[in-house]
């Protein structure tokens, strides 16, 4: 017997409702609650084993935060993970995909060493999901995992016999080039540059189940293999209120004008927007800290030179509905600059180019610092393509900072035993610290394979695409121009446990710690007498007082 037609309204209706959803898929990251078992990620100053409590791989080999040294003298580190936590992903379908990965400084993985092994990570925020995304890693070996994916009504969607690459040499990772270290003996690995590597392993909720919340995922170890480390999940997810995109950033020294594009259905009521130091999302019922009532933008003003910033922006479709937050980061005081001449040359050296090592045809490009400020670390990104029947894994490059000779640590290489394009993406380098005025860079590249000198056959670096990015500070950072008057006790005890005491804090109008690069790990406006820099990793630092008066005193104080 054929049942009853849905009358032609409900029809419209369901046909509308699920064009809405099918617009309105939105990537955003799952933060854990709980779930965690293991911390291991090296991170802050001291041995590896004194910040860690496991490894990854079960013989003793962890990862690494771009922050880690082993004491506060040690060269700082051009690659590891993000010290903000936040994975932009690399997987070129899922464009805009990221994660947030919990406190290096506690539990930030689920490790499941032996057959059968299984945890349950429970998510901050439950949310409808068209897909979920884990990002994992396999220590010691590739392994699989069983994920039970449950829902807020108690249902769940298992996944069997998911696949985990060994964390070397693997595809459609998240990010790749983290490096790793020995916890026994805090030996250092770069990885190259390619490896270890974090993967990206999509879960297509049914059809039946999108419509329901997904509070928490169960995984299970399968079989035999390596050891599988869960890091963070990502979703696919809905929300009928649209969310604002393509979030931009255009910063002085001082300032930042956020400006972002309007979903197809604008608002009803604005957009409300927060902003922090901290990359700490926020929530669904984090109070902002403004609205935009009109247009599509906000200046943000009195901000630190330096400093980086995490703004987000949602949309408000009155009453309680709201999107999701979006993020973008931003920091005051950056400049950049991008050569645009062409394509850049390779040069064909397959005896194994160095640090050291030249080409004829380097790419350069020169940033001119304003007056008052220095440089207090560098970026470098850009691409590079094969030609011919060359591969990526012949591809060799190098950043030099030509007006002092400084070069980065070691020589990029990049992965791929066929044809294509590979991205490149380097921060924190020191190779132009407290240079000023015109400063001069330039990017040296290598071939391994194919043809003779200088050629763009085979590889090259694409035009458009090399651009140097400096950190800006004022020098009135620098301890050498502190006068004898400045040089008294501004602040005691030092060295200092949790909190500094202020002198005459009365007078002051802003307190400022910024670490030994530069970078301002703390800002408090009219300040007590009392400091709080708990949350503050040991080594040493610089307090900056800007008076009330308009003088500037400045002190080196070591956190214990």
């Amino acid at each position: 017997m054929k049942g009853k037609l849905l009358p032609l309204t409900a029809v419209v209706l369901l046909s509308a409702t699920f064009t809405s959803l099918l617009k309105a898929q939105e990537y955003q990251p799952m933060p854990v609650q709980s779930g965690f078992n293991a911390d291991v990620i090296a991170n802050g100053v001291g041995p590896s084993a004194s910040s860690t409590n496991n490894d990854v791989d079960g013989v003793d080999y962890a990862f690494i935060s771009r922050d880690f040294q082993l004491t506060a003298a040690s060269t700082p580190l051009t690659y590891g993970l993000p010290v903000n936590g936040i994975i932009n992903s690399a997987v070129a379908s899922t464009a805009g995909l990221s994660y947030q990965m919990a406190s290096y400084s506690s539990n930030n993985t689920l490790r499941l060493e032996n057959t059968n092994d299984n945890g349950t990570l429970i998510f901050t925020t439950p949310l409808q999901a068209i897909n979920l995304y884990m990002m994992a890693t396999g220590g010691s070996g590739a392994c699989t995992v069983d994920v039970d994916v449950n829902f807020t009504d108690n249902t769940s969607q298992t996944f069997t016999g998911l696949s985990i690459s060994d964390w070397y040499y693997g595809s459609n990772f998240a990010i790749q080039g983290i490096g790793r270290i020995n916890l026994t003996n805090d030996n250092l690995e770069s990885g190259y540059g390619t490896d270890p590597r974090l993967y990206q392993i999509p879960l297509a909720i049914d059809a039946a189940n999108q419509s329901k919340s997904v509070k928490s995922v169960t995984i299970t170890k399968t079989g035999t293999g390596g050891i599988p480390n869960i890091f963070a999940f990502s979703a696919d997810a809905y929300n009928p209120c649209p969310t604002p995109t393509n979030i931009t950033s255009t910063t002085t020294m001082d300032t930042a004008t956020l400006s972002w594009t309007a979903p197809a259905s604008a608002p009803s009521s604005g957009y409300q927007y927060y902003y922090s130091t901290s990359p700490t999302a926020p929530t669904a019922t984090t109070p902002p800290t403004g609205n935009v009532t009109s247009g599509t933008s906000v200046t943000l003003n009195n901000l630190t030179t330096g400093q980086t910033y995490y703004f987000w922006v949602r949309s408000n479709c009155g009453g309680s509905s709201q999107s999701f937050w979006k993020m973008k980061e931003f920091t005051p005081g950056q400049i950049s600059t991008t050569y645009n001449l062409g394509d850049i040359n390779t040069q064909f050296d397959n005896s194994g180019v160095t640090t050291t090592s030249t080409t004829n045809c380097a790419g350069s490009v020169t940033i001119n610092v304003p007056a008052g400020y220095k440089i207090a670390s560098t970026s470098v990104s850009y691409k590079m393509s094969t030609q011919s029947n060359g591969w990526m894994s012949e591809q060799r490059s190098l950043l030099v900072c030509s007006s002092n000779g400084n070069t980065e640590a070691s020589v990029t290489s990049g992965s791929g035993s066929t044809t294509g394009t590979y991205s490149y993406n380097r921060t924190g380098l020191t190779l132009a610290n407290d240079l000023t005025g015109a400063v001069n860079f330039e990017l040296r590249a290598w071939r391994t394979y194919g043809g003779s000198d200088c050629s763009v056959d085979y590889n090259k670096v694409d035009n458009d695409t090399f651009t140097v990015t400096v950190t800006l500070q004022p020098l009135a950072l620098a301890t050498n121009e502190v006068t004898a008057k400045e040089k008294e006790r501004i602040a005691y005890p030092n060295p200092f446990i949790d909190t500094l005491h202020i002198e005459k804090a009365e007078n002051v109008k802003k307190a400022v710690v910024t670490d030994l690069t530069g970078i301002t790990v703390k800002t408090v406006e009219n300040p007590s007498s009392s400091l709080f820099l708990g949350e503050l990793k040991s080594g040493m630092y610089i307090l900056t007082l800007t008076m009330k008066d308009g003088s500037v005193k400045s002190m080196k104080t070591i956190k214990r």
